[in-house]
């Protein structure tokens, strides 16, 4: 079972597409492989998940 997706402020939402345009360039040039833009994603999604949690103990 995969975690749920947590909900993003605007700062993160922009993050996650400023991410996803450089994957863009990167593909257009030929360049398929890019597990450092998932990681930066995934970052930012567990960044908010921790956020979420803290919020709920308090």
């Amino acid at each position: 079972m995969s975690k749920p997706e947590p909900k993003l402020t605007l700062g993160e939402k922009a993050a996650i597409v400023r991410l996803e345009l450089k994957g863009i360039r990167r593909a257009a040039a030929g360049i398929t492989h890019q597990p450092d833009i998932d990681r930066g994603i995934e970052r930012i999604k567990s960044r908010a998940r921790r956020r979420e949690d803290d919020a709920k103990k308090q």
